[in-house]
Parts: C-alpha cells; sequence; structure tokens
C-alpha cells in the first residue's frame, strides 16, 4: 500500500511540475483595447534595456493594432535584430510584411509608431514619420470602417529565458475621425493582462499606456 501511495503522489507531483514549467513559455503579453472605434492610432515606443531574446523563434513585440484585423509596430529577435513589421493576415505574403530597421536603436531611444486604417481594407504604418508599408488586408471586407484601437506588448518565449527592462509607450493617441486630429487614448480602459494565456513572467511598470519590464524564468 505504501509502495502504491508514493508512487502516485510522485505521479501527481509530476504532473505539477510539468505544468507550472509550460505555462511559462509561449506566447503571453499585455493589451489595452478600446471600446469604441477609431480611425488611427499613433504614439512613442521607448527602447527598453538589457534585452535577451532566445535564437530558437522566440522573439519580443510592441504595437498597435485595429482589433485582430491589422497590427504593426516595432518588434526584435536575434537574428533580425529590431524590425518593423505589419500583419494583415498570416497566411498571405502581400499582407504580411517585416524589415530590419535600417538605424538599429538603443536602449532609451524614442520611436513614433503610428497606424492608419484607410477604410479601404488597407491600413498603413508609419515609422518615425516615414510610411513603412501600405498593405491590403487578407479578409476582403475586414478593414472599411473605424475599429476598436489596440497597444500590445507581447513575447513569444519559447526557452522561458526572454528579458528586457522598461519597454513603453508614451504620449499614445487616437483619431476620432477619417484625417482628423488626435486626441488622448482613452484613460479609463485597464489591461488584459495576462494575454492571451498567462504566458509570460510581465511587470506592469504603468498601464495606460502600457510600460513593462519582462523577466526571465526562474
Amino acid at each position: 500500500m505504501k509502495k502504491i501511495y508514493l508512487s502516485v503522489l510522485s505521479a501527481i507531483m509530476a504532473l505539477f511540475f510539468t505544468t507550472t514549467a509550460s505555462a511559462a513559455t509561449g506566447e503571453g503579453g499585455v493589451r489595452l483595447i478600446t471600446d469604441t472605434n477609431y480611425y488611427g492610432i499613433q504614439g512613442y515606443f521607448t527602447v527598453p534595456s538589457d534585452v535577451f531574446v532566445s535564437n530558437d523563434g522566440s522573439y519580443i513585440a510592441f504595437y498597435f493594432g485595429f482589433g485582430d484585423v491589422c497590427e504593426g509596430g516595432i518588434s526584435y529577435n536575434p537574428s533580425e535584430k529590431w524590425k518593423k513589421f505589419l500583419n494583415c493576415g498570416k497566411n498571405d505574403p502581400k499582407s504580411n510584411k517585416s524589415m530590419p530597421l535600417a538605424n538599429q536603436p538603443n536602449a532609451g531611444d524614442s520611436i513614433h509608431i503610428k497606424l492608419v486604417n484607410n477604410l479601404n481594407d488597407t491600413a498603413s504604418l508609419y515609422i518615425n514619420g516615414i510610411e513603412a508599408y501600405t498593405l491590403p488586408v487578407q479578409n476582403a471586407g475586414t478593414l472599411k470602417a473605424p475599429k476598436k484601437v489596440k497597444m500590445v506588448h507581447t513575447t513569444q518565449d519559447n526557452q522561458d529565458k526572454n528579458r528586457y527592462k522598461n519597454a513603453a509607450f508614451s504620449n499614445v493617441q487616437v483619431q476620432t475621425s477619417k484625417g482628423g486630429p488626435y486626441t488622448t487614448f482613452p484613460t479609463n480602459i485597464t489591461p488584459v493582462f495576462p494575454f492571451p494565456s498567462g504566458k509570460g513572467d510581465y511587470e506592469i511598470i504603468r498601464s495606460n499606456p502600457l510600460a513593462t519590464t519582462l523577466k526571465a524564468g526562474k
């Protein structure tokens, strides 16, 4: 009886530790999304310090988006370093582009990011005032009206080793009419965290606009 009890206890403990370890890897992040539809979103991104990302398909990314239709901003992985990207459809190369930044930023540098809904099933990404991409959506009809907008800090962390300190959005603004002025991102919104499923060891330094630190697994 004692041997059986110990065997069952060992199995339970093994399952617990396996679940705990696996829950710390994969995709995770922090997201702020509006309740109201807007035509554009812009703001400044402060490049974090102490960046480490595993060279295994892992990455960190900081971006704006129109719902789940288009997402554009800045990301980092060891092979390409810091790059700009616009993703309006993962399965269509016409709708998904990325390229390393010509001038690689240093920790603490500020990068202006703007994402515009053109209301014709295309979105435009601007980096430091220069148009990076204008891409069509993969699914026709999904970007012909204003959308909820979001700001996101996220990671794909395949070994639970990714880390950085003090990544931040600031002076984030939304566009309330086509071609109209920008106003402050709504202040009454709280972040969805953890997003999407509890992975990533994030510390929220500031909730709106987002500022975070990502810690490597213990």
